[in-house]
């Protein structure tokens, strides 16, 4: 979706991109302009930049160094004071509420609190229910995401120890509700996902969940309560925060946020002065990890190519044909 939006305004400019190799740095840059000029908010704007640096990223091209926020100084997401964490009588209270004024949305907000969800990711994840059911009636705690996952990113979230009965009477209960429903836990009047998605925003609103006690709330409790459980066992401060990190669907390297917006409820519970392995300068990859398609994630964020590498200009090339011999280009569609 991203990358569609980006070559749609490269053809505005006056640049077709028949490959994605053919997009040069000064496209994304313009792009990203393109995008503040419209009133983007500083998250939409780094989940896209992120997209665009993956795709780029797989294409064999680093765009990391010319996409920065800090070098180009755009305006960063504020996540601190936006939300907290919910008493267990906030909860109850919230969800005999719900109850009252709309059951659909119980079910959702249940599956948020103990799975640590996304708003976008509970409403989806009805044809999950069962998968999930089966896990953890075999023992298996890790649950996969897929369906409406950040970005399309697959994670694996993890059903809090202490509270395996509820995850379960909450699975149980949200199945049985959408079953006959298609797997809808909340359905919108075009019957699609956008306006389920606005019907729910609309009965948060009206619960009410907003500022502080948001539906993000939800995913904070879920943080607080798995980030305690696991330093009461012993857990070093900084394995809690690459697991957390993880659960969350942030990725095992984004400790330190996890720490300053996740847990900063909790943040006494943390040493005053903790060395994060995020604070390090990453180690540059080699060009085998660079390109590799079967390595890890994070050893595929660098790239091998030179910063001051000059690619061919895509004007001028956007009618060429691949002539006998040469290897054709790599097509996105």
């Amino acid at each position: 979706m991203h990358w569609s939006e980006f070559s749609r305004f490269a053809a505005r400019i006056g640049h077709t991109l028949e490959a994605v190799d053919q997009a040069e740095d000064w496209m994304l840059e313009y792009f990203v302009w393109f995008l503040v000029a419209g009133a983007m908010k500083p998250g939409t704007l780094a989940n896209y930049r992120a997209s665009l640096s993956v795709i780029q990223g797989t294409a064999g091209q680093d765009v990391s160094r010319s996409t920065r926020s800090r070098d180009l100084q755009l305006e960063r997401r504020d996540r601190h004071g936006r939300h907290r964490a919910r008493t267990p009588q906030e909860f109850s209270d919230l969800l005999a509420a719900a109850q009252a004024f709309d059951s659909s949305v119980v079910h959702v907000i249940r599956l948020m609190r103990w799975l640590g969800l996304r708003m976008r990711e509970a409403l989806m994840c009805g044809k999950s229910l069962e998968t999930w059911r089966d896990l953890i009636l075999q023992g298996d705690r890790r649950l996969p995401v897929e369906r409406g996952a950040k970005n399309g990113r697959p994670r694996r979230t993890e059903v809090l120890a202490d509270h395996i009965d509820e995850t379960l009477d909450a699975i149980n209960a949200a199945l049985a509700f959408c079953r006959d429903r298609d797997f809808e836990l909340v359905s919108g009047c075009h019957d699609d996902l956008k306006s389920a998605k606005s019907r729910l925003k609309s009965r948060f609103e009206q619960l009410p969940m907003r500022r502080e006690l948001a539906s993000h709330s939800l995913r904070f409790t879920y943080a607080v309560d798995f980030a305690n459980a696991a330093l009461d066992r012993g857990v070093s401060p900084v394995d809690v925060l690459t697991q957390l990190s993880d659960r969350l669907g942030h990725g095992p390297s984004r400790m330190k946020m996890i720490l300053e917006v996740y847990c900063w409820q909790i943040r006494h519970r943390f040493p005053e002065k903790i060395h994060l392995p995020s604070d390090f300068v990453p180690r540059k990859q080699t060009k085998d990890a660079a390109l590799s398609a079967t390595s890890h994630p994070e050893d595929r964020s660098a790239s091998h190519e030179p910063a001051n590498r000059r690619r061919r200009p895509a004007r001028g090339r956007r009618f060429q044909t691949n002539h006998e011999g040469k290897r054709p280009r790599q097509k996105f569609f």
